[in-house]
């Protein structure tokens, strides 16, 4: 695909030559720490938009989150998201689907759980890869932080709510471009050049409005967080901007000794539940 100079998720769309909120960034993948990219901002939503043409296949080949395995860390962070969906009604007998689901880390929390009757699709991961599971109605769609990578999310939006049954629900946490500056300070959520498309609380709702849907509720946080210590997003992406910058840090072994001697990140690890960092959203749809 081309070069993005046109906003493709709002109704009248901005241009990369009409913004006035432009920034070379520099990628926050160790490996590509070196490359830059240019993101813009559109001037009609706020959104933000990675203009450069890039071979994504190439930069997802060696993407460090691919890296994380199931462990007693992920359980307790996958508690908050299920959390969530439990208290928008998810039950073991209803039919979820984890879109964009990488590895299905999260599915495999699910089915130790006994929640069996959940699916997942993830065109980077051959298990998961099938497009099959997309012909298929859901009661529940949780998509988390992956709407935001897709060169496309209009037109894969409106798929996923294809796949919604009467009355389901579309949950979608992505960060927030309403929040998210064009800065180095920025990088873990700005994320280049992974991160196509970041959109605003207005594009999210009004491509949820467009589409026939309903919104139940609109959180102003990211989905893992939680009151377990060091596990909360005030204290992960100020460990990662403490530590270099770079996200690799997060699938690390923690450097103890920098979270030790750090006021500033002790205070985080316990309390920063409670300071939650900006430029996080999830809005739950609901399919009427």
């Amino acid at each position: 695909m081309g070069e993005s100079t046109v906003c493709n998720v709002c109704d009248n769309p901005g241009t990369f030559k009409q913004a006035k909120d432009v920034r070379q960034i520099s990628s926050n993948v160790r490996k590509f720490k070196e490359h830059k990219f240019t993101v813009w901002r559109c001037s009609s939503c706020h959104s933000l938009h990675s203009k450069d043409s890039v071979d994504l296949d190439y930069y997802y080949a060696d993407y460090p989150i691919n890296n994380l395995r199931l462990d007693n860390f992920l359980r307790l962070v996958y508690q908050s998201p299920l959390k969530l969906l439990l208290k928008h009604g998810f039950k073991k007998n209803l039919k979820l689907l984890d879109f964009g689901c990488n590895q299905g880390l999260f599915l495999s929390f699910l089915h130790e759980l006994g929640y069996n009757n959940t699916f997942g699709y993830d065109s980077y991961i051959p298990k998961y890869s099938d497009q099959s599971v997309l012909d298929h109605e859901y009661d529940i769609i949780f998509t988390d932080q992956v709407i935001e990578h897709l060169k496309e999310p209009r037109k894969v939006f409106g798929q996923l709510v294809s796949c919604l049954k009467k009355g389901g629900l579309l949950v979608v946490g992505t960060p927030n471009a309403d929040e998210i500056e064009l800065s180095d300070s920025d990088l873990t959520m700005l994320h280049q050049p992974y991160h196509q498309h970041i959109l605003s609380e207005k594009a999210l709702l009004n491509l949820g409005l467009s589409n026939g849907l309903e919104v139940v509720k609109v959180y102003k946080r990211w989905s893992a967080n939680s009151l377990y210590p060091m596990m909360n997003s005030r204290f992960i992406f100020t460990y990662i901007r403490c530590t270099g910058n770079m996200i690799d840090v997060a699938t690390e072994p923690p450097r103890l000794g920098t979270i030790l001697t750090s006021p500033l990140l002790m205070f985080y690890a316990f309390a920063g539940y409670f300071f939650p960092h900006p430029g996080n959203m999830i809005v739950v749809f609901r399919c009427n």
